[in-house]
């Protein structure tokens, strides 16, 4: 062989072997992005502590539609507008005729990370929804808090109060009731970190960063146990879209009548990152929401997902708990 020609033929084989790893490459990227997707509620069940904000709505029927049985808090589990916005949604998805609906589904739960006593109840009646080979549940999101926008000179010290009770003794409080049902799956604890600071936010900020330091401690102590505790930095939302209630635009929650509200949600890119908080083999840390958010309208309920178009949202709220 001539060396021309071997010259050719190494530059062929060259090319050949980077097509195929390059394939290769692709096909493990799609079936590591689609590990959540298989997942069904038989193997497993997670918590959202709070369904009362529209990021928690978001975060439900998200995580419901990729399969998983949901349990969503509510302060009112029975006749809150986020109460019946959710029942709609289970309703509209079991009635779906799609080939390619998962098996998941939401369960509301009373649940107040004020109240240790219904704290404790929830996590002793969540097992009446599990079935027999289920020894726990997979996740803890904690999103329920508050904010009360002030600047800190003018501020009433019973609004730091109420956003410590809620930020800081919430996140103790979930981590006190719901261990036990995190240790037997190794489940993960997730927690809304640090965020957004500005004019107003001082006292709000502080509670954050407090949140932090709890969350590095409980990493600590529940690491021999397997459980892995998550912080959300949540830089990529304003402070009042944590916590910022569903906006009805219509009060006619009937059958033939989907209620639209508008709120402030997460982007594609920022659930996506929820995911990998959630699944990642060795969990990070600290996830970031730096992707930048997009004010929507929500038309509730669909038959599969969430219809979004975009509108400016009206509301502006100084204080909003959750």
């Amino acid at each position: 062989m001539d060396p021309q020609t071997a010259l050719v033929l190494t530059i062929q084989l060259l090319a050949l072997f980077s097509i195929a790893g390059a394939l290769l490459l692709y096909l493990l990227c799609k079936v590591k992005g689609t590990r959540v997707t298989s997942m069904g509620p038989q193997l497993g069940s997670i918590l959202i502590t709070s369904a009362d904000s529209a990021l928690g709505l978001q975060l439900c029927t998200f995580l419901a539609g990729r399969g998983l049985r949901v349990f969503a808090g509510l302060k009112d589990p029975h006749d809150s507008l986020p109460a019946k916005l959710l029942k709609r949604w289970v309703k509209e998805r079991e009635s779906s005729t799609s080939e390619e609906k998962l098996p998941g589904t939401i369960v509301p739960m009373k649940i107040d990370v004020t109240r240790e006593d219904i704290m404790r109840e929830a996590a002793e009646s969540m097992g009446a929804y599990m079935s027999a080979n289920e020894r726990g549940i997979l996740a803890v999101i904690n999103n329920a808090g508050s904010v009360h926008k002030g600047r800190i000179d003018l501020q009433d010290s019973a609004q730091w109060e109420n956003m410590f009770k809620n930020n800081v003794m919430g996140c103790l409080r979930t981590a006190r009731a719901f261990i036990g049902l995190l240790r037997p799956t190794r489940g993960r604890l997730i927690f809304l970190g640090s965020g957004s600071v500005g004019d107003g936010l001082t006292a709000f900020a502080a509670s954050r960063n407090a949140v932090e330091g709890c969350a590095d401690a409980l990493r600590e102590e529940l690491k021999p146990y397997g459980v892995s505790v998550v912080t959300l930095d949540t830089h990529g939302l304003s402070a009042e879209s944590l916590f910022r209630a569903p906006i009805p635009q219509s009060q006619n929650i009937s059958d033939n009548m989907p209620t639209q509200y508008s709120a402030q949600i997460l982007t594609t890119g920022q659930l996506n990152t929820i995911e990998k908080a959630l699944w990642d083999a060795r969990p990070h840390k600290t996830y970031t929401l730096s992707v930048p958010n997009t004010k929507f309208q929500l038309n509730l309920p669909c038959r599969n997902s969430f219809r979004f178009t975009k509108q400016e949202d009206t509301v502006r709220q100084t204080m909003q708990t959750v």
